[in-house]
């Protein structure tokens, strides 16, 4: 009999199944273990940064204190609200984006900071730069910010980032989202 027209036996089949489950049971544990370890520490950073962002979205605050549905932070410097922090999401070109924005108690914007952005480098990562962020800096518009692709913005009106435009929609709806609960709010107090 020929190599050619040599039947397979259940040997042949069973053995590098048994091979390639084992090293795959193996890389599952090592992989389980890995987040095990590091979950922690994981959550432990991103929970400094969203610390960071905060302040840098609410200049001049002094602390932080979670509203009572946990859903936006109050910004406190003197013992008095200064402002607002809201933590929102929108859909972008590269999955879901999550932007935090700062409101003072007057209504003006104080800061955007993208929290997390998985975007196309040199386009839409160029969300994160301040000469993009810094536009939303001024009063939040009770009907929210608009996305103009030409020409010089107005009041309620941000330029968008040339060749990101899904990107820069995808912030807008997210600082919208942030000026929709501030207004919410201020209509509750």
């Amino acid at each position: 009999m020929s190599e050619q027209t040599k039947k397979l036996t259940a040997k042949d089949i069973l053995q590098p199944a048994l091979a390639l489950f084992v090293f795959c049971l193996i890389v599952t544990a090592l992989l389980a273990g890995t987040n095990l370890l590091t979950k922690d520490k994981i959550a432990e950073q991103e929970r400094l940064a969203e610390e960071t962002s905060r302040m840098t979205v609410s200049p001049g605050a002094e602390s932080f204190s979670a509203s009572e549905d946990g859903t936006y932070y109050l910004a406190e410097a003197g013992g008095e609200t200064i402002g607002y922090v809201f933590t929102t999401t929108a859909n972008s070109y590269g999955g879901q984006i999550k932007v935090m924005t700062g409101i003072s108690t007057d209504g003006t914007v104080t800061g955007v900071s993208i929290l997390s952005i998985s975007d196309t480098p040199g386009l839409g990562m160029n969300a994160q730069n301040d000469s993009f962020r810094d536009q939303y800096k001024k009063a939040a518009p009770a009907g929210g910010f608009t996305v103009i692709k030409n020409g010089t913005p107005g009041d309620t009106e941000i330029s968008a980032m040339t060749g990101a435009t899904i990107t820069s929609t995808a912030v807008t709806d997210a600082v919208n989202a942030a000026v929709a609960q501030y207004y919410e709010v201020k209509e509750a107090q």
